[in-house]
């Protein structure tokens, strides 16, 4: 049975309740590709494994967004708000998620190959299983991160806190070695 979520985003004037509008409209927003191919949708209603692919959600407020298996690759999540979210096996390739508060964000098995997380807060997100092969961390604080099985081939660490709270600049670099939290 499939059960519709009720999703509150604040807005510029106020806050806005998604029964039947959708994500765009909640953030003045659209997809990158809304208007030229049918397959976008970035007014619907969000639910466990919609294609959002390519729409944008700049500052959304999408704290304890249950989007597990959704496809949000390109999708632009610059500022959003995502505490306690739900992404687990997302399709997140090549997201825009610079100065994304994702703190104790499910991000377990999703893909965010070439993800832009560059100034996110991460704390105690969990990313194991997630792929993150050439993902930006740069300036990104994983603080208390689950990174358990995660894939870090070509990730990019400069001034990165890592789980443990270190400074990947003080290691080389890189977070290798200081994954747990």
């Amino acid at each position: 049975m499939l059960t519709k979520k009720i999703l509150v985003i604040p807005a510029v004037v106020g806050v806005l309740a998604l029964g039947g509008a959708g994500l765009a409209a909640a953030t003045s927003t659209t997809g990158a590709n809304s208007a030229a191919n049918a397959a976008y949708n970035c007014s619907a209603t969000p639910y466990p494994g919609i294609d959002l692919a390519g729409c944008g959600f700049k500052n959304a407020h999408l704290a304890g967004a249950h989007l597990a298996t959704a496809d949000l690759a390109n999708a632009d999540l610059q500022g959003a708000y995502l505490q306690q979210a739900h992404l687990t096996g997302a399709n997140l390739t090549g997201m825009a998620m610079t100065d994304s508060n994702l703190t104790g964000a499910d991000l377990s098995d999703s893909n965010l190959k070439d993800a832009d997380l560059t100034d996110s807060t991460l704390h105690n997100a969990t990313l194991n299983g997630t792929n993150l092969d050439h993902a930006d961390l740069n300036n990104a604080d994983l603080t208390g991160a689950d990174l358990t099985s995660a894939n870090l081939t070509n990730a990019f660490w400069s001034n990165t806190t890592c789980p443990d709270g270190t400074n990947s600049e003080k290691d080389g670099g890189t977070c290798d070695g200081h994954l747990s939290g």
